[in-house]
């Protein structure tokens, strides 16, 4: 499956939307535009997992130094639609709490 990413910017809100694999391959672009949004002024991201398919380590990784840098500044990150296997892979990795996710199914 192709790989895209769209970011809607509305200071201080940034709803990021991902469509295919999140990977290795992909991790840097999405970490560019969440980087990005963050320069521009947005301290709370969105970000719309409905068309990811995978998520491994390295888009995790992503996530964690994202929503740890939000953090120090005041501001928030949150998903939606996370599936069923980024639920898991968050909990297996303790993720879960970090991100919000606890309790969600």
């Amino acid at each position: 499956m192709d790989f895209a990413l769209d970011i809607s910017l509305q200071p201080p809100t940034a709803v990021l939307t991902a469509n295919g694999e999140l990977d290795i391959f992909t991790a840097s672009d999405v970490a560019t535009s969440l980087r990005d949004a963050q320069d521009q002024g947005c301290s709370h991201i969105v970000i719309d997992l409905a068309g990811v398919s995978f998520v491994d380590a390295s888009a995790l990784g992503v996530f964690a130094r994202t929503r740890a840098s939000l953090a120090d500044g005041g501001g928030t990150m949150e998903f939606v639609a996370p599936s069923p296997q980024f639920l898991r892979l968050c909990s297996i990795i303790r993720l879960d709490d970090a991100f919000g996710l606890t309790g969600v199914s």
